[in-house]
């Protein structure tokens, strides 16, 4: 669970968030909350010191009684792990947010492309947060543990077999739904048999259901049923 805790003023401004929030976690199958605050307050602080979800924070600088800064520095007396998102409408605070050292992902200003640029750093932090995860399994008593990127495609006929980007293969005992659960978003299921990292598709040639991958290998697992949900993903090649 991912959750999306944005703290701003003016009912009109945390609706306005909420809603590109909404908006940028559309291209994503990921559970996901998005929590409102107008203040640092007790309830605010009982979700910050929750550490069983994955947390980005949306902050507005000025706020009434307690900062965005202040409220940041909070978060990182303990929490070094979680997002922060600076929003202002006053560009002069960059440089109190540069030397704040508080770990900042991004400062946006709300009054230059708002929308585009927080869904842009959304996307830029769920795929990052996704690729550095890793998938760890059991085979014949070996356990294995591979990064999300190296993993190129994970096709199954009587056994899930995984394969890296490096050419070799590894089997698996789980199943392809239980796969796709857990490595959604950065992979999508081209077919009954098949899931595909995306980041290493180089090319898709949909006349022959063919998908180049950045190593040179192929596959025609594509079934028709995927073809819209690939366009609309990785667009045409």
């Amino acid at each position: 669970m991912i959750k999306f805790v944005i703290c701003e003023d003016s009912d009109e401004a945390l609706e306005t968030a909420g809603k590109y929030v909404i908006k940028a976690m559309m291209n994503y199958d990921i559970e996901y909350k998005v929590l409102k605050f107008k203040e640092y307050n007790n309830k605010f602080k009982k979700v910050m010191d929750d550490d069983t979800d994955i947390k980005i924070y949306i902050l507005d600088i000025e706020l009434p009684t307690v900062s965005g800064l202040e409220i940041a520095s909070e978060i990182r007396e303990n929490d070094d792990e979680s997002i922060i998102i600076f929003v202002t409408a006053h560009s002069e605070c960059k440089n109190d947010i540069f030397y704040s050292r508080l770990g900042a992902i991004d400062f946006i200003s709300k009054y230059n492309r708002y929308e585009e640029r927080l869904a842009d750093t959304i996307t830029y932090v769920i795929d990052k947060m996704y690729k550095k995860r890793v998938l760890s399994f059991t085979y014949n008593y070996v356990q294995t543990k591979l990064r999300y990127k190296d993993i190129e495609k994970a096709p199954s006929q009587n056994k899930c077999i995984i394969h890296e980007v490096t050419g070799e293969e590894k089997y698996i005992t789980t199943s392809i739904v239980k796969l796709k659960s857990e490595l959604k978003p950065m992979f999508y299921q081209t077919h009954k048999s098949c899931l595909v990292n995306l980041d290493n598709v180089r090319e898709i040639d949909y006349s022959t259901s063919t998908i180049y991958f950045k190593n040179g290998e192929t596959t025609n697992l594509i079934a028709p049923s995927a073809r819209k949900g690939l366009k609309q993903i990785v667009g045409e090649f």
